[in-house]
């Protein structure tokens, strides 16, 4: 929900937090960030999560925030914050509160799309993330701790790019943006923006580690437009599947399972699914997608990217020193293909 533990190996605090074209994230002149806050404040609404408790009453459960995506009333915002929620409350930068409809869920980018009954919302702009520059200014708005500090505004630097905080968190997820902008417990949902007030990405997650300070990560605005945009058009995501559950080296160790010598194993193959009828089995490992070598789980995506159900990929695979290859046709992901953390279901 709103905070919360997640990952194996560091304590991640979850944070929890047509649209404007999108436009570089460089070249025009800088905003005093008391200008940023004018602009993009409007935009960031307060969502409360609330669960049924034993007397069927409903409790609150969780908090965060939440962006204007669309002005007809549709809202983007993390999975985590709604998951599990029986109910949402969306207070909007006027004052009002009005219930949530869930839209559509990505749980592995960990973006969800809202809807409220309300129209005429301010939008903010969107920058191009792909154009981001490791050191430019940063900024985040959001509820930290609630509605008692809503739209809180925190300035910082894009600190680094590309980022992955691979076993936990938004496995899909594997481009991140890091910023020393300081996100707390209820920001996440909320907007990340640059010097122009122009989105950059959406806030999510901070790692919580005694000697970790100011290592916050928001998704990159690309992939919050694109999965949004899909929610809103399919009400999921249509990804592709291999049928498989895939596991990094890293995890196999720590978990003292037999560990390849390089790429993904093969935790478990989907009865009759795509691999399964190509012949793939658990224990073999994955170190190939069309010749492109797999080492970690951005690799495999970035391999899958822009391919669709009914494509043809061939996987080569590696069992004892022994390599070959196979053709699987991709099938679309089953709604209700699910996992545990560090395994990547959706493959």
């Amino acid at each position: 929900m709103g905070t919360g533990v997640v990952g194996a190996a560091l304590a991640l605090l979850l944070a929890a937090a047509p649209a404007a074209a999108a436009t570089g994230a460089a070249a025009a002149a800088p905003w005093p960030p008391a200008q940023v806050a004018a602009r993009v404040g409007p935009c960031v609404v307060g969502i409360l999560a609330l669960r049924r408790g034993y007397d069927g009453r409903l409790e609150p459960a969780g908090a965060g925030s939440g962006l204007v995506f669309r002005p007809d009333g549709a809202i983007v915002t993390n999975f985590h914050v709604v998951e599990g929620a029986d109910a949402l409350r969306v207070t909007l930068s006027d004052g009002r509160t009005l219930p949530g409809r869930v839209v559509g869920v990505d749980p592995p980018t960990d973006i969800a799309v809202l809807r409220v009954a309300a129209s005429g919302l301010p939008t903010p702009t969107w920058a191009d993330s792909r154009r981001l520059r490791v050191g430019e200014m940063a900024i985040a708005i959001g509820n930290p701790m609630g509605s008692g500090f809503a739209r809180t505004v925190t300035v910082g630097v894009v600190s680094g790019l590309g980022r992955s905080l691979g076993l936990g968190y938004a496995l899909r997820a594997f481009e991140l943006i890091q910023t020393d902008a300081a996100i707390n417990p209820g920001n996440s949902g909320g907007p990340l923006v640059d010097a122009q007030g122009r989105v950059i990405g959406l806030n999510s997650v901070k790692i919580a580690a005694p000697a970790v300070e100011s290592m916050g990560f928001a998704l990159p605005s690309n992939t919050v437009r694109e999965v949004a945009e899909e929610i809103l058009r399919h009400g999921r995501v249509e990804r592709p599947w291999l049928g498989l559950v895939l596991m990094p080296r890293e995890l196999a160790v720590r978990l003292g399972l037999p560990v390849p010598e390089r790429g993904l194993r093969v935790e478990r193959v989907y009865a009759d699914g795509p691999s399964d009828r190509a012949g793939v089995a658990a224990d073999d490992a994955l170190v190939a997608v069309d010749g492109r070598e797999i080492s970690s789980l951005g690799d495999l995506f970035r391999a899958l990217a822009g391919r669709r159900a009914g494509d043809r990929v061939h996987l080569t695979l590696e069992r004892r020193g022994r390599r070959r290859t196979v053709a699987v046709v991709l099938a679309p992901l089953p709604v209700q293909v699910s996992g545990r953390a560090g395994t990547v279901p959706g493959a």
